[in-house]
């Protein structure tokens, strides 16, 4: 007789879950690393800009005023970015909170259908012992 774990739809469900969130769980990873590398790269834009500003000896007004424009929208950017950058740190931790609650409940019920195929190898093997007890015992009572 073979094993068949009764609830093995739900367990395929709670494993597809679980790959679900790792999927959602890598993709907001990701996000999370190119937002990074964007706000690297506007750190080294608003650095090469503050270099232009101190190189300004003697400029016209009009080039410092477009200087300190771009300073100023950079900075915008990079506040934007910031925040951008905190959503995304906190869905994230949501994400691997999930992920993390999704793996236990698939884990728990893999153990229950190992324990439950534990359990049904114990059952046939004491219901084999048991019919070969009896089929000796028989060959014993047609000896005598």
């Amino acid at each position: 007789m073979i094993y068949k774990f009764s609830y093995q739809k739900v367990l395929d469900f709670k494993e597809k879950q679980k790959e679900i969130a790792e999927q959602e769980f890598g993709t907001s990873k990701l996000r999370q690393l190119e937002v990074e590398e964007q706000l690297e790269d506007l750190a080294l834009e608003k650095e090469k800009i503050f270099n232009q500003y101190n190189d300004m000896k003697r400029k016209p007004v009009w080039q410092i005023l477009e200087v300190q424009h771009e300073i100023e929208h950079v900075n915008l950017q990079l506040k934007k970015l910031e925040q951008k950058s905190e959503q995304i740190f906190h869905e994230v931790e949501q994400r691997h909170k999930t992920l993390i609650e999704k793996t236990q409940e698939a884990k728990i019920w893999d153990q229950w259908k190992a324990k439950s195929a534990a359990a049904f190898k114990k059952q046939m093997d004491q219901k084999e012992q048991a019919f070969l007890d009896e089929m000796a015992v028989m060959r014993n009572a047609r000896r005598i």
